[in-house]
């Protein structure tokens, strides 16, 4: 087993800000109308890349197909001398973030189904996209919006008979809300992570845990993120597994550490933007996105 933690620092989003969010698209998307045509938003705006093709919009049943863009990574058919270096590049790209191509895009269809549409007990959605190489199911839950106590996810994804050992994977996360703000803002440690996530993949198992702290200064309101990610074999591969991850026990240690640090960088990037808005600037914000 390879076992990495790492600490990141990250800047805070207020509980009671978190709550006015989830409030205001809730409550953009209930003003909202759909139908074959597209997504209507309250201003008049038209999103046709949202469609309800079945039920009525956001009730239980309710079906929605949506578009996303996907990167592909299109691959030059040059030869060059220096093939390793360039390989090792790529792998350190992929490694630091940064190694995604963005030479061409395509665009993929999700399905969205409402399983629960409820601000006081749950939401509960059904994802699902189906591609030529991939298949991803995902359901999704959100417990209590108007006071949100839990996340969950759970999922699934499998690729066609050539992908099938890449892509043949179950994972779910939990983040228990209840629990991540009081160890976050005060320090009380919780009996057990907050946020925790396991993948398992027919030949590894990667299992993540998240307890959140004070930063040490204590006075910036910013959170510590202990994070700890652990890898190891499963079933009849488990000593072929653990003998790879001990060979590749480094570079995982310095992959995971880069990902986490990048992911930290771009939240820092960002969430400070957007808790600075009030509720009527981001309602604001999201109708003028479209």
């Amino acid at each position: 087993m390879v076992s990495v933690r790492h600490e990141v620092v990250v800047e805070p989003v207020p509980y009671p800000w978190l709550v006015d969010a989830l409030a205001v698209i809730r409550t953009l998307l209930e003003e909202s109308q759909a139908d074959g045509q597209g997504l209507v938003l309250p201003d008049g705006q038209v999103i046709p890349d949202i469609r309800l093709t079945q039920g009525r919009h956001l009730r239980p049943g309710s079906v929605y197909l949506t578009e996303i863009d996907v990167e592909v990574e299109v691959e030059d058919d040059d030869e060059d001398d220096d093939g390793d270096g360039i390989a090792q590049a790529d792998a350190n790209a992929v490694a630091d973030g940064s190694g995604i191509s963005e030479d061409a895009e395509a665009s993929e269809t999700v399905q969205i189904t409402v399983r629960e549409w409820d601000h006081r007990r749950a939401v509960r959605l059904e994802l699902a996209l189906v591609s030529d190489d991939m298949n991803v199911e995902l359901d999704a839950a959100l417990k209590s919006p108007d006071r949100p106590c839990l996340v969950e996810i759970s999922g699934r994804a499998r690729g066609d008979a050539s992908a099938r050992t890449l892509f043949g994977m179950t994972g779910r996360a939990r983040v228990r809300l209840d629990d991540w703000w009081p160890a976050a803002d005060t320090g009380c440690t919780p009996p057990s992570a907050p946020a925790a996530a396991r993948l398992d993949h027919p030949w590894i198992r990667a299992d993540v845990r998240v307890v959140p702290r004070p930063s040490p200064s204590r006075d910036d309101g910013r959170w510590e993120l202990h994070v700890t990610v652990s890898l190891r074999g499963r079933r009849l591969l488990r000593p072929v597994a653990a003998v790879v991850l001990a060979v590749a026990t480094r570079r995982i240690r310095r992959s995971v550490v880069q990902t986490l640090d990048n992911l930290a960088a771009q939240w820092n990037d960002r969430v400070p933007h957007l808790v600075a808005m009030n509720a009527d600037q981001l309602r604001e914000t999201l109708l003028s996105k479209p």
